[in-house]
């Protein structure tokens, strides 16, 4: 993670982010302070800008950002621009970072093992539950699948292996 830290410090943008992965190089990981000082930046720029974002902490402490009912093509480029203006300097390089070490601190390149041992650890699947089944239950939409992916841990689940899986509320 530090190499990615040196990396990320070489492409810093604001006086904040270097201050951020200065300390991260030191201490081989984002403080979780420092992760909650860069979204409360984001979201004071996102509020001054007029932005009528909703935020939800997840469980693992990362922050999930609901954009605004956004009306046409150039309702949508006009947040896109203004948002990653705000996250520049701010959140966009920090969480990408910070939500690695928190999800993927072994650095696994194929996320689906992070999924997998993930919904082994929740019982949620048993022990012999692979990525080839995981891939044959999202290929199917998860028709066979030993788990309902509305379950709020099976989400979280997906989730930190990269997926996004839209469920309906059946209320």
């Amino acid at each position: 993670m530090v190499e990615q830290f040196e990396q990320a410090r070489e492409d810093a943008t604001s006086d904040f982010e270097r201050d951020v992965f200065d300390r991260a190089i030191e201490n081989g990981e984002i403080a979780a302070e420092d992760y909650e000082d860069a979204f409360n930046r984001y979201r004071q720029c996102a509020q001054d800008a007029g932005l009528e974002e909703t935020y939800e902490r997840r469980p693992d402490g990362i922050y999930s950002i609901t954009p605004p009912v956004l009306n046409g093509e150039s309702d949508i480029d006009e947040y896109m621009e203004v948002s990653g203006d705000c996250a520049d300097g701010t959140t966009m390089r920090i969480e990408a970072l910070y939500q690695t070490q928190i999800n993927n601190p072994g650095l696994i390149e194929d996320t689906r093992l992070l999924t997998v041992d993930c919904l082994v650890a929740e019982g949620l699947v048993p022990d012999d539950y692979d990525a080839d089944r995981l891939d044959a239950d999202v290929s199917d939409g998860f028709a066979e699948a030993p788990f309902d992916p509305a379950d709020p841990e099976a989400r979280e689940c997906l989730r930190q292996g990269g997926y996004g899986i839209a469920v309906e509320d059946g209320s």
